[in-house]
């Protein structure tokens, strides 16, 4: 039984975006590139909270000071990150298989979006999902009925969507100076992020559903707003 909840928590935790990676990222092999860079850019980020987190002995236990500097510093490389794509887009552009395209950018985002999703899914649910190999189950506090590790498993699958998105977004805002769109990013992740405090929760009953469908709604909106921009920028070539 353990066996079967490590494959189908791994499956459900990795499963789309593996599918992401290999049906359009893993062909190009100049976006495997930005993806694994972006990954890096990921892990300076955690590595930094992670020494806050060392020297604030006061905030070791609280997790919702946790995800006040965790998410800045994230939202801090996000641009860092858009910066040196932005440097370097006329050297990317000259070896992209379209060059003239001005749908490079959003191709660019997209697959940055999936390195840092991807390296937080990986160092977030690597522990969970190995402890799932275990001799028994742990279950969710506020869903008794339901396996943490399967909704920690959503939750990931999720997040790892909401990058891509968060990304694209981003970098839209960025370049065009959009405020509105930054601050989505900032509030949304920052949103996506408390919501996910619901699992361990010991008074909202069935607390995991609703951080399940808070996060669907937060991406489905961020997807909208994606799709939007795309076709908009699709008017201008037309």
């Amino acid at each position: 039984m353990t066996l079967t909840t490590f494959f189908g928590c791994a499956f459900t935790a990795y499963g789309p975006s593996l599918a992401i990676f290999f049906g359009s990222i893993a062909p190009n092999a100049q976006l495997v590139i930005l993806m694994v860079s972006s990954a890096f850019f990921w892990l300076i980020s955690v590595l930094l909270a992670s020494a806050i987190w060392f020297m604030a002995n006061n905030s070791r236990t609280t997790f919702t000071v946790t995800i006040i500097y965790t998410v800045l510093l994230q939202e801090l490389f996000r641009y860092f990150l858009y910066l040196l794509i932005n440097r370097a887009e006329g050297g990317l552009n000259l070896v992209a298989r379209h060059p003239k395209s001005r749908f490079n950018r959003t191709g660019y985002a997209f697959a940055a979006g999936l390195g840092f999703g991807l390296m937080f899914g990986i160092i977030s649910f690597i522990t969970p999902l190995v402890d799932s190999m275990g001799p028994g189950v742990l279950m969710c506090e506020s869903c008794k009925t339901v396996s943490l590790y399967f909704i920690s498993a959503i939750t990931t699958s999720i997040l790892i969507l909401h990058h891509c998105a968060w990304m694209m977004i981003s970098f839209t805002g960025f370049t065009n100076r959009s405020w509105v769109r930054i601050a989505w990013v900032i509030i949304t992740h920052y949103g996506a992020s408390y919501l996910t405090l619901l699992n361990n929760s010991t008074t909202i009953n069935y607390g995991c559903a609703y951080q399940i469908i808070g996060n669907v709604a937060l991406l489905i909106a961020s997807a909208i707003i994606v799709f939007a921009d795309m076709r908009h920028l699709h008017q201008k070539l037309s």
